[in-house]
């Protein structure tokens, strides 16, 4: 009996110290790497002076947030420094010269929105020197689709267009699925939105839930309806949680956890800012093909494929209503491209399904992109990501949608488009 007591004692001790071990290491990682989510992710706290922040410069209650006019933001890219501007209609300011605006519009997320560059190196500026119009663009970072028909919705009748273009990155097929984001893309802890679900066969609305400022500081109030709410919960955040008992939970998705650790586990205390970034970005891969593999999946899932085309049935039904030709472009990451370039194309099939619906243009740059040589200087950052398109990708992209729209889109830049001097 002795010796049953003490073998159970040492397997406890045993236990405990692992349970000590792992937790620590996990608890470091989730200091530097937000991807490493533990129990306190499942609740987390918003700060207050963050929040403040956000509602001054990004918050909306319909969409989740958005771009608010007359504000700016810097950024980095490759080349150094760039800025964005939006105009008093809250799209980004287009400085071409000589063009009225009104015959072309864009909506879409930041590949759309085209972030990266200045205010003149966007796809959308030079696509305006091109079809010799003043194009406003709408685009929104890290929309969904779901959003970006939601705003075209509410800018139409303000601002209307002969044609829109509704470009988004092919991962919009995950964005459509959230209604936190915090469950797909972990930390994005104020990305609250609304989403569409087919219910009895109709495309049904389900408004954003934290649709007021005092909802932020309440949001636990609101967390069983977000949680029904939100695919990525139970499919994703809840099975890559960690917490006790640790040396379990690790296992759930073992190779995932042990790769990210590896790679944290290099970060030294006195490390440098930069060393800092390149080891993290080291982690963050592993993440980023996690989230290829999701979309791959997501576009084979006859249930979330057709979801997403319904939405783009319905924003060919906004064109009738509101007399505009609807165009619909994929605009690819650089892992989507290097991904098809090496396998095949995940949603080539689903491009060719929504050709099928009656007053849609699609147009293909995809296959265009793949044909280019140096794929590394179409895109602003030198990883395997690519981050956004650069100034000469933005070129080569703007010059593809129009080379598309000359032969699916019937119009003449010359007979359509007048400048301001011949008005």
């Amino acid at each position: 009996m002795n010796e049953i007591i003490i073998i159970i004692t040492i397997g406890l001790l045993i236990f405990i110290i692992n349970e000590v071990f792992i937790r620590n290491k996990i608890l470091k990682a989730n200091k530097i790497f937000q991807w490493m989510i533990v129990a306190k992710d499942e609740r987390p706290n918003f700060s207050k002076n963050g929040l403040q922040k956000f509602f001054q410069h990004g918050y909306d209650s319909e969409l989740g947030w958005v771009r608010k006019p007359l504000t700016e933001h810097e950024e980095i890219g490759k080349n150094g420094k760039t800025i964005w501007h939006i105009d008093k209609n809250g799209a980004r300011n287009n400085p071409i010269i000589g063009f009225k605006e009104g015959k072309i519009s864009c909506y879409g997320d930041s590949f759309t929105f085209a972030r990266q560059v200045n205010d003149n190196e966007t796809w959308n500026y030079y696509l305006s020197e091109l079809t010799k119009t003043n194009i406003q663009n709408f685009g929104v970072g890290n929309y969904g689709i779901d959003q970006s028909l939601l705003r075209l919705k509410r800018e139409i009748k303000k601002y209307p267009s002969d044609m829109v273009i509704l470009g988004v990155v092919p991962d919009t097929i995950s964005r459509i699925l959230s209604v936190w984001k915090h469950y797909y893309e972990y930390g994005n802890t104020f990305g609250f939105k609304p989403r569409f679900e087919i219910i009895d066969g109709k495309l049904t609305l389900i408004k954003n839930l934290i649709d007021s400022k005092e909802k932020f500081l309440d949001y636990e109030k609101f967390l069983k309806e977000i949680q029904n709410n939100d695919f990525f919960y139970k499919e994703k955040f809840l099975k890559e949680i960690i917490k006790f008992p640790y040396s379990i939970s690790i296992l759930k998705n073992f190779s995932r956890n042990l790769r990210i650790l590896q790679k944290l586990d290099k970060i030294k205390k006195n490390e440098s800012s930069k060393k800092l970034i390149a080891q993290n970005f080291e982690a963050m891969k592993i993440i980023m093909a996690r989230n290829l593999e999701w979309r791959i999946k997501l576009f084979k899932d006859e249930n979330v494929s057709k979801l997403l085309k319904e939405i783009i049935q319905e924003y060919v039904r906004v064109s009738q209503k509101e007399n505009f030709k609807a165009i619909f472009v994929f605009l690819p990451q650089k892992d989507d491209i290097i991904f098809i370039k090496n396998n095949y194309h995940f949603y080539n099939k689903f491009v060719e399904e929504i050709r099928k619906i009656d007053h849609l243009v699609v147009l293909d740059i995809t296959n265009k992109i793949l044909k280019e040589k140096k794929i590394d200087e179409l895109f602003s950052e030198e990883t395997e990501y690519g981050g956004h398109y650069s100034k000469h990708g933005n070129e080569i992209i703007a010059k593809m949608i129009y080379d598309e729209m000359r032969t699916k889109v019937e119009f003449n830049p010359n007979e359509l488009y007048k400048t301001d001097k011949n008005d």
